[in-house]
């Protein structure tokens, strides 16, 4: 079942009472079952919750984004050793060898490729160089197709400006990080070492994995910012339509589904296919227009 991502944005006080989250705003309170919760977003600093609440909430399994005074997240915190065979599936991940490492990245390229082509698509434009770009990704992406097709791709999709510079920056840029928040959610409570990726391997990242892995993702957040004509300042009303990320439909293994069930998939999968050194068991996301599921 999906889960909801519960976004805080003005003054307001967290506690959890039998097993639900409540949140109360001055006069008038609403409560959430912690199983019903994905990951909560704290943006207003007029928030006040407990240590007790926040570690009921890591007991739950629930990730928390704090965001910083420009209101984007600076902050994440994620529950520890959440799954029952944790030292395992570290002991497995640790021993992938660097050339099936390699072969899986490759994967997540031309996946997220193909991704950013259907983005153009679903725009009305052409996707130029992107599927010659996927096809020829080598193991290990050593020749940084990856880099060239995002050239290509956010010059065709941002007329105005660069990806870095433009006024959907940072529009893409929170989506991502709620984006990231909930991938690393569901990889820690997986029993993933999140600092461990597969290609990325920054010392200063302790989210390495996280990031490898969102990549495929990353081109859902690019159709909903320019779909919707997200441009900065965002408003209140465009950062809940972002956070509502999760309850757009992917097709993954041949099934439609809501992208969060989509991330645990993912994360299930690379699990088989770490187990059997198969790097064709892991599944990837493929983007197929804008469609939300119902989350009662």
């Amino acid at each position: 079942m999906a889960q909801r991502t519960i976004l805080i944005q003005s003054k307001a006080h967290l506690c959890i009472k039998n097993g639900l989250l409540m949140v109360t705003l001055d006069d008038r309170s609403a409560t959430i079952p912690l199983e019903d919760i994905w990951v909560v977003i704290v943006e207003s600093h007029l928030v006040t919750l407990t240590v007790a609440c926040m570690s009921q909430l890591n007991d739950a399994g629930i990730g928390v984004m704090i965001c910083g005074r420009d209101h984007m997240p600076n902050g994440l915190m994620l529950p520890l050793g959440a799954h029952s065979r944790h030292a395992r599936i570290v002991e497995d991940q640790l021993a992938m060898t660097l050339p099936f490492k390699k072969q899986l990245w490759k994967r997540i390229v031309q996946t997220k490729i193909l991704n950013q082509a259907a983005v153009l698509k679903e725009m009305g434009i052409s996707p130029g160089p992107l599927p010659s770009y996927a096809k020829n990704v080598l193991s290990g992406d050593t020749d940084n197709r990856e880099g060239a097709a995002a050239a290509a791709y956010f010059k065709a999709l941002i007329t105005e400006g660069t990806r870095r510079s433009s006024m959907q920056s940072s529009a893409l840029d929170y989506g991502y990080s709620i984006l990231r928040a909930g991938i690393g959610r569901a990889a820690v409570g997986g029993g993933w070492l999140v600092s461990q990726g597969l290609h990325h391997h920054s010392v200063y990242n302790a989210f390495n994995l996280v990031d490898d892995l969102i990549e495929p993702y990353r081109p859902l957040v690019d159709l909903i910012v320019m779909s919707n004509g997200i441009t900065e300042p965002l408003e209140q009303e465009d950062k809940a339509l972002l956070v509502r990320i999760f309850e757009h439909v992917l097709t993954i293994g041949g099934r439609r589904c809501g992208c969060q069930q989509c991330i645990e998939t993912t994360l299930s999968s690379l699990r088989s296919a770490v187990l059997e050194k198969d790097p064709k068991k892991l599944l990837l996301p493929e983007l197929k227009g804008l469609e939300m599921i119902t989350i009662e």
